[in-house]
């Protein structure tokens, strides 16, 4: 029950801000909007204030900025959607995706308090024996580049450490001082084995086959038991640069720039995720729905104490993933509509609305089939299949 509340509310928070971006920005522009609905479907409730009716309707899973009847057709009216500048309707278009991404950075203002002192890009000590020890770098280094692509948090060095691969080289570029340095290392082997037993988990970590450290880790609310793991042990490997990162306790006053860098840093993997599923390197089998997203917020809500923090953690990653995805150029989708109007601009030639049409609902039909096979997917992993 808690789990159907939960996931409603949220669906209905990311859509609403989402409408609500492209109003706003209508509104500041003197477009003409008919209706602002949170929710979809039958009509609950209604208030007209000037030209625009504001109303709650049945369905919680959706919501809309209704613009005049000649959004896609030819009308007289010159404060119609179709009869804007280009410019003012690509700034409404961009609107929904910004807005989802603002409040992606809103929730992190309250999530990375929660979970300060958080890693920094300055190393506190570099392991022993890692290759970039023997290469060079020092504690107090701050990481500033890894393989030529800018580091500006913790987050982005788990980002871009994920394509290293055994034996092969890396560079990294670090600020020592006023000084800068560069250097050329393999990465760290760090191998993890992590043995269930009775009472909790015993893990035992190596660096480049040399054992590092071992300690204990018992069972608690954040971290249950679970009794097909008993006996088991689960290897991890996995090539890491070589440093402990230097903690950073959040205040009043840098709690704007690591909500910010979380932000950046689910964006840039938003984008990186696009494009391993565009090449391949992620199968549909990898991709969630709605009943995929749904299976996530139960997990979150059960997770212990802490399940605030990780529904709050969940609805960051998914608004922002919303607004980057309604962003690209699809038909159907803002970035779709966009691409219209850059052509417009470029060209000063516009496509003409019922052949627009026709496209935008061309895209909506393969949208709602891909959101059929994924939702059909996740159901059948539901049942093992």
């Amino acid at each position: 029950m808690v789990t159907a509340i939960v996931s409603v509310i949220m669906f209905l928070v990311l859509i609403s801000f989402h409408e609500f971006g492209h109003f706003i920005v209508a509104k500041a522009l003197k477009f003409r909007v008919d209706e602002f609905s949170v929710g979809a479907g039958p009509l609950i409730f209604k208030k007209q204030k000037g030209e625009t009716q504001y109303s709650l309707r049945l369905l919680p899973l959706g919501g809309y900025c209704k613009f005049d009847d000649g959004e896609d057709e030819d009308t007289r009216d010159e404060r119609s959607f179709v009869n804007q500048k280009p410019w003012k309707r690509l700034l409404v278009l961009l609107a929904g995706g910004i807005f989802n991404i603002i409040l992606g950075f809103m929730l992190f203002m309250f999530i990375v308090p929660a979970i300060s002192p958080v890693a920094t890009n300055v190393a506190q000590s570099v392991v022993p024996g890692s290759y970039v020890e023997q290469s060079g770098m020092m504690a107090g280094d701050k990481i500033v580049a890894i393989n030529g692509k800018g580091v500006s948090c913790y987050n982005d060095i788990t980002l871009y450490t994920q394509n290293f691969r055994r034996d092969e080289y890396a560079t990294i570029k670090v600020k020592r001082g006023s000084e800068t340095h560069e250097f050329e290392f393999k990465p760290t082997e760090q191998i993890i084995d992590q043995s269930y037993t009775d009472d909790g988990v015993n893990v035992d970590v190596r660096i480049n086959g040399t054992e590092s450290e071992s300690y204990f880790v018992p069972y608690s609310e954040d971290n249950p038991k679970d009794d097909s793991l008993l006996g088991t042990t689960k290897t991890i490997t996995r090539y890491i640069i070589g440093f402990t990162p230097q903690p950073k306790e959040i205040n009043a006053f840098n709690v704007w720039g690591e909500a910010w860098n979380e932000t950046k840093f689910v964006v840039k993997l938003v984008y990186q995720s696009f494009w391993q599923i565009i090449t391949g390197k992620i199968g549909i089998h990898e991709v969630s729905g709605p009943v995929g997203i749904v299976r996530e917020v139960n997990t979150a809500v059960h997770s212990g104490s802490r399940s605030w923090l990780d529904v709050l953690n969940l609805i960051a990653l998914l608004t922002i993933n919303l607004g980057i995805f309604n962003l690209l150029p699809i038909p159907a989708l803002d970035g779709g509509r966009i691409l219209f109007v850059l052509w417009e601009m470029i060209t000063r030639r516009r496509v003409p609305p019922d052949k627009e049409g026709i496209i935008h609902a061309v895209g909506m039909a393969l949208l709602l089939l891909l959101v059929i096979v994924i939702s059909f997917k996740d159901v059948m992993s539901l049942f093992g299949g």
